[in-house]
């Protein structure tokens, strides 16, 4: 849910916000560190669908599946996202397909993950969303392996600094363990907030578990709880402190 205070747009972050502890101001960046092996693209669509039922607009880039795919999966999870998409409340993004050699269907897609291109594509679209709308890059590491480091990191500073200049709330995703240790502080370097998702093994069996590394200004919650998922593709988080 979006609220308005004073001049500051605050938005309660679903799932995360039980770590966070506090609403995120328009303007904020989370930067999510996760193993390839981990639930994040269920975390991820969880969010997005929870922030779209709480009245704030979204911006996903998938990366990982085609989007009619994505929205089987919303439709699992309980959203339709028929009417979000019919008046731009949920934007689907597809940045998947391009990497099958074949034109996308989609309304909106990327034609390319060339850190020039997507400039100019990111300089056109910064006035078609109002503050503390949500712009969420499935796997942000697919452009920055497309591109020589240097030109990446320019790239993404500036691509950030303008989202949260026009106070969007800004939420990334990289895979831990394939770029350079300067790549990962310099990106780190521009959020507020800093989350990992991980594959551990706990009690004999493999899990996904998140917890938040940091979050500037404030105190947070960085203790380990494993993310579940159930049948309907619905995630949960579970203490792990609290199974001792």
């Amino acid at each position: 849910m979006s609220t308005e205070i004073g001049n500051a747009v605050q938005v309660e972050m679903p799932i995360i916000g039980q770590l966070l502890r506090r609403p995120l101001k328009a303007g904020k960046v989370l930067l999510f560190l996760f193993d390839p092996d981990s639930q994040w693209s269920m975390l991820s669509l969880n969010m997005v669908a929870q922030l779209l039922k709480g009245g704030t607009d979204v911006l996903y880039v998938v990366t990982s599946r085609k989007p009619s795919d994505v929205r089987d999966d919303f439709r699992k999870c309980g959203l339709d996202t028929t009417p979000y998409e019919s008046d731009d409340r949920l934007v689907l993004s597809d940045a998947y397909t391009l990497k099958t050699g074949h034109p996308s269907a989609e309304k909106y897609h990327f034609e390319s993950l060339n850190v020039a291109d997507l400039s100019i594509m990111s300089s056109k679209s910064l006035d078609q969303w109002s503050p503390g709308s949500v712009r969420m890059f499935e796997n942000v590491s697919e452009v920055a392996e497309a591109s020589e480091e240097k030109s990446f990191l320019k790239f993404y500073r500036t691509w950030i600094s303008r989202l949260v200049t026009t106070r969007r709330i800004v939420i990334d995703g990289f895979v831990r363990g394939i770029h350079s240790d300067a790549l990962y502080n310099s990106v780190m370097a521009t959020a507020d907030g800093i989350f990992e998702l991980r594959t551990e093994e706990i009690d004999g069996r493999l899990e996904s578990v998140l917890r938040a590394r940091s979050y500037k200004g404030g105190p947070v919650d960085t203790s380990k709880y494993i993310l579940h998922v159930d049948e309907n593709l619905t995630v949960s988080l579970e203490s792990v402190a609290g199974r001792n």
